[in-house]
């Protein structure tokens, strides 16, 4: 199936046979995704492909320590794939917040809360913001593996995580965060996003990051259906939990650090408008949850301060990574096991697929 030009994979089974079906059916996708960093790691790190695939070796050990099963996926995503692909093309895509953090980061604005003035539902929801070339790359991932809880995933093609939803009701985000810290022993944000989802709760999850650490820098927002949410600042010097302050029902992150107690010595270096845009979906929510998917999309579409807008806009002669804009919406009522996720911007009403379990 296809979604508004996303394709719609069902993966089931072993490791290897949800890398099979993922390379076989995105294996176009995963040519745009390998076009897409050559391109961005010349223009962010100096670097070609060739090279990045040299600089992922380094995060190789940590993969097959901590995720073995993720590892034969890859394998079995390069080679349904075929024509050329193989597994260090897929390790590069995987490892690529790590191979060329410290030069950029994503524009995303995300929030999760809990609305204790309906039914109690838990909502978590996220834009994407990224290169206008990314649209060609996303796939949406029906994952079904032996003996882990079923997800709904929208990922970047040959990327074995990114958001999602399972079947016991946990669900994850992330916003990218520019930091030159890095320790190649732990996991990379991909994995690790990957790791998340295959969770029973977020108790679980913040467990399993915190025993395992992050390899680089980003912020993981994460909540469960049983009223769980919060904001996960990590990075290879420890992680630290933001949760809604005492009077709020709420949590909101865009692309920096603000945690008053974040490990000493970790400097990140956001754009300006990351604090912007955090100040303003925090004065859009009031501190307070959303009572619908509906109110939370009408806050996801705000454009006060374009082109940097919570909605974004790509900027007029913007290049590099300043050409982004709002390529994906992420809502999930966590409660109900409902995802909904939109490709473009969303103050321009685009095509909604909803999907529950």
């Amino acid at each position: 199936m296809v979604f508004h030009g996303v394709p719609e994979l069902l993966c089931e089974g072993s490791p290897r046979a949800i890398g099979l079906a993922h390379g076989k059916g995105a294996a176009q996708q995963i040519r745009n995704s390998i076009a897409l960093y050559s391109t961005l790691f010349g223009e962010t790190a100096g670097i070609d492909w060739p090279e990045a695939r040299r600089r992922a070796q380094v995060f190789l050990p940590s993969i097959q320590n901590h995720a073995p099963h993720l590892y034969v996926e890859m394998q079995g995503i390069a080679d349904g794939a075929g024509d050329g692909v193989d597994i260090d093309d897929i390790l590069t895509l995987n490892v690529r917040s790590e191979i060329a953090l410290t030069n950029y980061s994503e524009g995303c604005t995300s929030l999760a809360g809990i609305d204790p003035a309906g039914r109690n539902h838990v909502f978590l929801a996220q834009n994407w913001d990224w290169v206008e070339e990314a649209a060609d790359s996303l796939i949406l991932i029906d994952l079904r593996a032996d003996g882990k809880p079923r997800a709904l995933l929208m990922c970047e093609a040959g990327i074995v995580g990114k958001f999602g939803l399972n079947t016991h009701g946990f669900g994850v985000c992330m916003n990218a965060i520019r930091c030159g810290a890095q320790d190649v022993s732990r996991l990379p944000v991909h994995i690790a996003l990957r790791l998340a989802i295959e969770c029973p709760s977020f108790a679980a999850a913040k467990a399993l990051l915190d025993a395992k650490g992050l390899a680089s820098t980003c912020n993981i927002v994460m909540a469960d259906r049983g009223g769980a949410f919060g904001t996960f600042e990590c990075s290879p010097h420890g992680n630290t939990m933001i949760r809604a302050a005492p009077s709020e029902t709420i949590v909101c992150h865009t692309n920096h650090l603000y945690a008053p107690n974040g490990p000493r010595g970790l400097v990140d270096h956001p754009a300006a408008n990351s604090f912007t845009r955090l100040a303003r979906i925090q004065e859009l929510t009031g501190g307070r949850a959303p009572q619908s998917i509906q109110q939370i999309r009408a806050w996801l579409s705000d454009e006060h301060g374009l082109p940097a807008a919570i909605c974004r806009q790509r900027p007029p002669s913007a290049t590099g990574t300043e050409r982004m804009v709002t390529l994906a919406t992420i809502i999930m009522d966590l409660t109900d096991f409902e995802l909904e996720v939109s490709f473009g911007r969303p103050s321009l009403s685009p095509p909604v697929r909803q999907t529950t379990f």
